[in-house]
C-alpha cells in the first residue's frame, strides 16, 4: 500500500514518523562512528553525499570516510507500511548494482577521496530484518554479488522507548572489512561476530542535541517535519520581545503575523539554524505551501505571512535542551499540522519519506 492509498492523517503522520526515524538513526550513528575523528585525519561523518559516481543510482543516506583504506556508506530502510520487504530488497539491489569497493566519499578537507574497500550498511526496521535478510541471503546465493560487502543492523526501539537497540541481521552473513580501524573501536567488537553480535543499546538522549543542530538528512523532509521545526525553531525568533515572552510562557492568544520569503528563509536555515545546513527552495516553498493549506499562512507577491499562534508552549530554541518531553512536543505539533491540513482539502501526493522514492 502506497501513501496515497491512506488517508491523509495517518499517511501524512506515517511520512513524519519515517523521517524523524531515520534523522534519528543518522544522529545516533554520527555519535557512536564519532569516536574515530581521534584516529584518522581526514575522517567525515557526511548526511549530505552526493552521488559521484558515473552511471550509479546509489545516494546514501550518509556516508563515512576513515581514511585511504577503508569507508562506509549506509541507507535507512523504510518501514514496510508502504512498501514489501520484496520490493525493499529489490530496490537496494539496484540502487547498489553500480557500487564499487573504491566508492567516492567526501573527507573532512572537502575533497573526495576513494578508499581501497567500501561497506555498504542496510538499518533494516525489527518489524522485517529477519524476512529481508532471507530475501537477500537467497538473492546472493543465487548468483547476485556486489563488490562491497552489504551489512544489515536491525533497530527498532525498546519498551520503555528511551533506547534505540540495533543489531546485526546475522541471516545475510556479511561482516564488516575494517582491518584498518582501531582494535579497541572496533566495529565487528561493537556490534559483530567479536563481540558476539550483542545488541547496541543508543539512548535517545544521546544524540538530541546533534539532531537539534542537524535536524535533516539527504532527502526532503515531509512538510510537516519541516513546518513544526520553523514553528519551534525559527518562526518565535521574528516575535517581538513582548511577544517572545509570551510565547514561551505559553500565553500567546491571538495570531501574530510573521512576514518570511522563501529566499531569506532558506539563507536563514542554512547559515544561522542548521550545522552544514543544504536545504533546497523547493523544500521551504512546499512546506510553506502546507502550512497556507492548513491555514496558517497567507501568500501573496512572493512573501508568506504566517499567522503564528502558540500551538506549542516553553520550547527550548537554544539547541541546548535535551530532554525528551520537549522534543514529543514537536511530533504533537506535526499532528496538530496535518489535522489543519487534512481538514482543509489537503492530500497524499506521493510518499516523500525515504531515499528509495528516488527511483519510482
Amino acid at each position: 500500500m502506497s501513501d496515497s492509498d491512506m488517508p491523509c492523517v495517518p499517511g501524512r503522520h506515517h511520512q513524519f514518523k519515517t523521517y524523524n526515524d531515520t534523522v534519528d538513526v543518522i544522529s545516533g550513528w554520527e555519535t557512536v562512528f564519532g569516536v574515530y575523528d581521534e584516529y584518522f585525519p581526514q575522517y567525515h561523518f557526511d548526511r549530505f553525499p552526493d552521488n559521484v559516481g558515473s552511471g550509479i543510482e546509489y545516494v546514501p543516506d550518509f556516508s563515512v570516510y576513515f581514511n585511504s583504506k577503508y569507508g562506509v556508506i549506509a541507507k535507512i530502510l523504510p518501514q514496510p507500511k508502504s512498501y514489501s520487504p520484496e520490493k525493499i530488497a529489490t530496490k537496494l539491489l539496484e540502487m547498489c548494482s553500480g557500487v564499487e569497493d573504491s566508492y567516492a566519499i567526501e573527507g573532512s578537507d572537502g575533497t573526495v577521496q576513494e578508499p581501497e574497500m567500501t561497506d555498504i550498511v542496510a538499518f533494516v526496521p525489527n518489524d522485517y530484518s529477519s524476512q529481508f535478510g532471507d530475501l537477500l541471503a537467497k538473492r546472493f546465493d543465487d548468483g547476485y554479488s556486489l563488490e562491497p560487502n552489504l551489512i544489515l543492523i536491525r533497530y527498532g526501539m525498546d519498551d520503555q522507548r528511551a533506547n534505540y537497540v540495533f543489531q546485526r541481521e546475522t541471516r545475510l552473513d556479511q561482516e564488516f572489512r575494517e582491518d584498518h580501524l582501531p582494535d579497541e573501536q572496533s566495529l565487528s567488537n561493537t556490534i559483530g561476530p567479536d563481540g558476539g553480535y550483542q545488541a547496541y543499546q543508543l539512548g535517545t538522549k544521546e544524540f538530541l542535541r546533534a539532531k537539534t543542530h542537524k535536524p535533516i538528512y539527504n532527502v526532503e523532509p515531509p512538510e510537516s517535519y519541516l513546518a513544526s521545526y520553523l514553528w519551534m525553531k525559527v518562526f518565535p525568533t521574528e516575535l517581538s520581545d513582548r511577544d517572545f515572552q509570551a510565547w514561551r510562557e505559553g500565553n500567546i492568544v491571538s495570531n501574530e503575523e510573521i512576514t518570511v520569503r522563501p529566499p531569506s528563509l532558506q539563507q536563514t536555515l542554512n547559515t544561522q539554524r542548521i550545522e552544514d545546513g543544504d536545504v533546497a527552495i523547493e523544500w521551504i516553498e512546499n512546506c510553506l505551501q502546507f502550512l497556507s493549506t492548513a491555514r496558517h499562512a497567507d501568500e501573496a507577491n512572493g512573501r508568506y505571512d504566517i499567522k503564528y499562534t502558540g500551538l506549542v508552549k516553553d520550547i527550548d530554541i537554544s539547541g541546548e535542551d535535551s530532554s525528551s518531553a520537549k522534543h514529543e512536543r514537536r511530533r504533537e505539533l506535526a499532528i496538530t499540522l496535518i489535522r489543519r491540513y487534512c481538514k482543509y482539502g489537503g492530500m497524499i501526493e506521493n510518499d516523500n519519506q525515504t531515499s528509495l522514492v528516488q527511483f519510482e
